[in-house]
């Protein structure tokens, strides 16, 4: 099914990950919601294909922000 990234979350989720990662996932949905959708998806994808885990996802996120 479709889903709206920007707007896309889970409740209380601090208390599924460590404080880092949720302070890199805060600063990645704030980035994209500066984009158009198609754009931040697109940019998102691109990303993605180039890293095999979250971890190393969001440390290159974080180092192109």
């Amino acid at each position: 099914p479709a889903i709206d990234v920007t707007k896309s979350g889970t409740r209380k989720e601090e208390l599924l990950t460590d404080p880092e990662t949720l302070q890199k996932v805060w600063a990645l949905r704030n980035a994209m919601q500066n984009m158009e959708e198609v754009e931040g998806l697109k940019f998102l994808f691109s990303k993605m294909l180039k890293t095999k885990s979250n971890e190393e996802f969001l440390s290159i996120m974080n180092e192109g922000a």
